[in-house]
């Protein structure tokens, strides 16, 4: 009778291996995901890197010079003040200040009083040089003109979308490097308790954690492909091309690390796997 009861103990820890691999596999996904974020939405040197990327700087820098041309044709500007005003400004310089200081919790607004300032200085000049008897602009013309002109610089500086999870971004940083932390000690442990608990049967080892990495595989690629196949991210309305390429470049970078964890999951699930069949088919040849 005992011997019968030691046999049905023994017959459950191949069900408590699974659970720990199914468990393994959780974690690792939700590793997966973590990292995924924090290098990527969590990270402001990754929103300018992908900005770079993207040719954002010069097709943001075009799209303000054609607003504000237009703005300038109403307003009795002529396309070489527009131009060379355009010229003038350091587009790049000021998107990058306004990543920084999104990702550092200062601010989501742009600062708009530098261009106020420098436009103003600018239209004055052009009215000083262009001016005919009797046809000054009032100052009333002039404030409206110079504030109509921040307004599209604005729009063309800030990530409309982002901004609505400003404080999301900046109070989820530190949780998140946490959290990270915390699955990859889980996984290890279960490793380790995998391993150390196999140590007769090494194959064994090898075989739970064969399931865990296939299993992590699966459940990390289902996204990624989805998104890839349905087309979701390229079929987005967005009318502005520079925030539409952003976008896009932006998703299918993210996405671009939840596959190479899948593919690193993968292969460490056939590795795993193959170690398994190569040691259990030696200890099968030995009895």
């Amino acid at each position: 009778m005992s011997e019968t009861k030691k046999r049905r103990k023994l017959d459950k820890r191949p069900i408590a291996y699974c659970v720990l691999s199914f468990f393994m596999a959780a974690f690792l996904f939700l590793l997966s995901i973590c990292i995924s974020l924090r290098f990527t939405l969590l990270s402001n040197d990754y929103m300018l890197s992908t900005m770079a990327d993207s040719e954002y700087y010069t097709q943001v820098t075009e799209e303000f010079r054609q607003n504000l041309e237009s703005l300038g044709h109403a307003s009795g500007l002529n396309s070489e003040f527009t131009n060379n005003f355009v010229q003038s400004m350091d587009i790049r310089q000021d998107v990058t200040d306004y990543i920084n200081a999104f990702y550092t919790g200062q601010s989501t607004v742009v600062n708009k009083t530098p261009f106020k300032q420098k436009f103003r200085a600018a239209i004055d000049q052009y009215a000083e040089e262009n001016k005919k008897e009797g046809q000054e602009p009032s100052e009333k013309a002039l404030e409206y003109l110079t504030n109509e002109a921040a307004t599209i610089y604005a729009d063309c500086i800030q990530i409309p979308f982002f901004a609505v999870i400003a404080n999301f971004i900046y109070k989820l940083t530190t949780p998140m490097n946490i959290t990270i932390a915390v699955l990859a000690l889980l996984c290890a442990v279960i490793v380790v308790i995998i391993y150390f608990t196999n140590s007769e049967f090494r194959h064994r080892t090898y075989r739970y954690l064969s399931y865990a990495f296939s299993g992590a595989f699966l459940c990390t690629i289902v996204l990624p492909a989805f998104m890839h196949f349905s087309g979701i991210i390229s079929k987005v309305s967005i009318n502005s091309r520079s925030l539409y390429n952003l976008f896009v470049n932006y998703f299918d970078g993210m996405f671009r690390y939840m596959w190479i964890f899948a593919l690193a999951y993968l292969v460490l699930g056939v590795l795993f796997f193959a170690a398994f069949a190569s040691k259990h088919k030696r200890l099968v040849n030995n009895h």
